[in-house]
Parts: structure tokens; C-alpha cells; sequence
């Protein structure tokens, strides 16, 4: 498929709004319900809804592309892209221990990128029915109307804790940020706080160690919503270190 025109472009932009909404009445039926996980190791927990949901969109976008997927749970489906190959990335149910106690605070993350850039994004927010995108050069929406937000001010900063972090380093630097701002939130969803810095019900948000799949989405919102810093630094094959500013 190619994607030099416009309205090719839009198409994606189109798919991916779709994509993220598809897996709603299966994940809301599940969430909090009394079963196991399907592993935990140390911070991190995997469901079978993680998994459920990632073959439901996977599907659909096979369905509507030619692109290839690299999804949290399954890693690269069809083809792995060179570097300035379109692709999307997919986090499936980001937020998946909030999800699995059954608080309301998770989401559906798929970003359209090329290399570590992503050039748009869309993030779903199932219980409150609120879909997130945008990108760079293209606004940002909220429910497919374009938003504006509040002047930017330096008072709510959202952080989060990667299950993968050094407890003590991560716990040094949380000290270091609480004394540059006002209030701290750990919402325990980075698609969904990047999705909420973007739309200004939060000023930034930072987290290191974070995964690629976790945060794309939210990056291109940010570019969209003409965040003042953005910045994501490569840390390992997936792993990055972010920081948002309004």
C-alpha cells in the first residue's frame, strides 16, 4: 500500500480511530471480574484480555492494511518495516493491573510511526467513552471534535512506576520531581496520562524505562496538541525514558 497522498493518509488516520474501539464491549464485560492472571512476575501482570484483545485488532488491521503490527503481547506481525517503513504499534490494554482490580482508569493505544517517531495516534478510553487523537500537523480531537486546551501551567505532573524500574533509583528520582511541582498523579496507564496531558487535565507527564508501545500513541497526541517538551531517548531494544511538558 502506498501512503504518499493525502487521502491514503487519512485512511489510516481513519482505521486506527477504528481499531482502538472494536475490543470496548469485550473489555468493559471483563474488567475486575474474580479469575487469575495469567502470570505476574514481579510488577508485571499479564490477562488473557491482553492477549484477546491484541488478536481482535491485529485482525482488523490486517483486514484494512498492508502495514505491520508490532503489539505489546506479540511482538512484529508480517514483515519487521526498515526504518522509514510505516508500522503501527499496538498496546492492547494499557493500564492492565488497574484493569484487572477493576479501577476505571485504562485504555487502548495504537500509534501510527516510522522509526521511533509517531506521526499519529489514537487512544480509547473505554469506561468513559472517550477517544483521544491526533498528530503532529493535525490537532488534536477528543470524540472526532477538535479540542483546545488551557494555558499551560506547571501544577499537575503524571508519573508511573515500570515494572521493570530499579525500585530505589525510580524512588530518588520521584523525590527530585515532587519538589518541581505542584501535585503528582500515578494514574497507572501511560497511554491514558499522555492522553490527558495532551487534552490539559494534566501539565506532563514522565516516566523512564516506559516501553515504546506504551507511550507512542501519547506522543504523537502531545505533537498534535503542541506540547512546549518532548522529548524520548531510547534506552534498550523497546525501552525509552519520556518527559511531556504542556
Amino acid at each position: 500500500m502506498k501512503i504518499d497522498t493525502i487521502p491514503e493518509n487519512e485512511y489510516l488516520f481513519d482505521t486506527a480511530k477504528k481499531a482502538v474501539k472494536i475490543t470496548k464491549d469485550f473489555i468493559k464485560m471483563k474488567r475486575g471480574t474474580d479469575r487469575s492472571p495469567v502470570s505476574q512476575l514481579g510488577r508485571d501482570i499479564k490477562l488473557s484480555e491482553d492477549a484477546a484483545s491484541e488478536a481482535m485488532i491485529r485482525e482488523f488491521l490486517a483486514q484494512h492494511s498492508d502495514l505491520p503490527v508490532l503489539g505489546e503481547e506479540g511482538g512484529w506481525e508480517g514483515r519487521e518495516p526498515q526504518p522509514d517503513d510505516l508500522h503501527w504499534v499496538l498496546d492492547p490494554l494499557d493500564g492492565s493491573f488497574n484493569y484487572f482490580r477493576g479501577v476505571p482508569l485504562y485504555g487502548i493505544s495504537l500509534a501510527l510511526c516510522r522509526g521511533r517517531t509517531a506521526v499519529f495516534g489514537a487512544i480509547y478510553d473505554p469506561e468513559r467513552d472517550e477517544l483521544f487523537s491526533g498528530g503532529p500537523g493535525l490537532g488534536l480531537q477528543l470524540n472526532e471534535e477538535f479540542i483546545t486546551q488551557p494555558a499551560p501551567t506547571r501544577q499537575m505532573l503524571a508519573t508511573g512506576f515500570p515494572s521493570r524500574a530499579d525500585v530505589n533509583v525510580t524512588l530518588e528520582r520521584m523525590g527530585e520531581l515532587t519538589a518541581r511541582w505542584t501535585k503528582m498523579r500515578m494514574l497507572g496507564a501511560a497511554a491514558l496520562s499522555l492522553a490527558w496531558v495532551a487534552a490539559g487535565r494534566l501539565d506532563g507527564y514522565t516516566e523512564n524505562g516506559i516501553m515504546w508501545w506504551d507511550v507512542a500513541a501519547g506522543l504523537a497526541l502531545a505533537q498534535g496538541a503542541g506540547a512546549t517538551t518532548i522529548l524520548c531517548q531510547p534506552v534498550s531494544e523497546y525501552g525509552v525514558n519520556v518527559l511531556v511538558e504542556r
